[in-house]
Parts: C-alpha cells; structure tokens; sequence
C-alpha cells in the first residue's frame, strides 16, 4: 500500500468522483478527508494533519486556487503539497493551476495508479526538503 500514512485532502465537487477516488485512495492505505466545497473543506482540515491536497480546479464556490492560498495561510502548511485535478485539458488551466501554486496537474480522466504514484512521490520529495534532500521537478499526470 503506497500510500500507508499519508493523509489526503480530497475535494471535488462529483459526488460520484469523489467516492470513488476516496475509495481507491484508501485501497491504498491513504487516510481520505472528502469534502465537495472550498467551505467543507477548510472546516474539515481545521485541527488536523494534512499531508497532501487534491482538488478540483471547478468548485461550487470559488475554484482551487482560492482553496489552496487559505490553506497556505494556516500555521505549518505554506509549503503544503497539492494537486489540481481537472477536467480542463487546456495549456492554459495547467499553466494557472503552476501559477496559483499547485505542484501538479492530473487531467481527468487519469489513470488511478498514475495518481497514487504522483501523490506518494510528491509527499517524499516534500518530505526529502524538509530533510534537506533534493526536490522533486514540477510534473504533471
């Protein structure tokens, strides 16, 4: 289980994707927080450990980069590691996802297990600079 002890923050909107990415992510041992708004999701994480971000860039109120800097406004989480998970496809949402922060960009649809491995990749590498180790290029899924 690659993803054992890692704790997620999973937000999307599709009541039926976030189900089934909850699901899959915990199939491999993640801890999955869901939440379908940027309000659940801020009231979800507050008191808790969050070690990576996945959200849709498309909320019903506001998008994930809005999501995002108030996350990284909080005490001990402004280099919190995050993915976008978009349907858009175009160079320019991947571009404003980079630019709002995001450190990667999966298209859906994605494949599960190219997820699971961004996901366990970005929380080593974050955790190598936390270390002092050596970062982790940028990618997309």
């Amino acid at each position: 289980m690659r993803l054992t002890g890692i704790t997620i923050l999973l937000v999307e909107d599709d009541v039926d994707n976030l189900e089934v990415l909850a699901m899959c992510l915990e199939g491999e041992g993640a801890r999955v927080l869901s939440a379908g708004s940027i309000a659940a999701a801020l009231a979800m994480s507050l008191g808790r450990r969050i070690d990576v971000v996945l959200s849709d860039l498309d909320l019903p109120d506001g998008d994930g980069c809005a999501l995002l800097r108030q996350l990284r406004s909080r005490e001990g989480y402004a280099q919190l590691p995050a993915i976008a998970v978009s349907g858009y496809s175009q160079d320019q949402w991947r571009s404003y996802a980079t630019t709002c922060g995001f450190d990667r960009y999966a298209i859906k649809p994605f494949s599960i297990d190219s997820l699971v491995a961004s996901v366990a990749s970005l929380v080593a590498s974050v955790a190598g600079l936390r270390r002092g180790g050596a970062d982790d290029e940028n990618a997309a899924i």
